[in-house]
């Protein structure tokens, strides 16, 4: 892989990197559905210690019900009383827009400064 390649991957990463970031939401809220979109990345922290990393399915009669999986095959169910918190992932609109900026900006930097450094091999 050239040089040109690896840096450009890398580039691509670290502008990515910071595009989703977790919000807080409290279950007690009666507004917590409609914050919620089906198959949403929720880390689900119970008061007595468990942590689920589900995806979203449905909310109703105080149960959140969720999937540990992508596929929906391995179901979870769990209590609204027994949530201690929810994390929600989010595109972190502000990171993105920094990062996408960020890239044009520095790629002609970037590409500039690596054609100098194959000029001079």
């Amino acid at each position: 892989m050239s040089g040109r390649i690896k840096i450009a991957v890398l580039m691509l990463l670290f502008m990515f990197a910071g595009c989703t970031t977790m919000q807080q939401l409290r279950p007690q809220d009666p507004a917590l559905a409609d914050g919620l979109k089906i198959g949403d990345r929720l880390i689900v922290y119970e008061k007595s210690g468990r942590i689920f990393d589900i995806r979203f399915v449905r909310l109703d009669g105080g149960i959140l019900r969720g999937s540990m999986t992508d596929d929906g095959l391995d179901s979870v169910e769990i209590r609204l009383d027994n949530i201690e918190r929810i994390e929600a992932e989010r595109v972190a609109v502000g990171r993105t827009t920094g990062a996408v900026l960020g890239g044009i900006v520095l790629a002609p930097i970037v590409a500039v400064g690596a054609g100098l450094a194959l000029a001079g091999q």
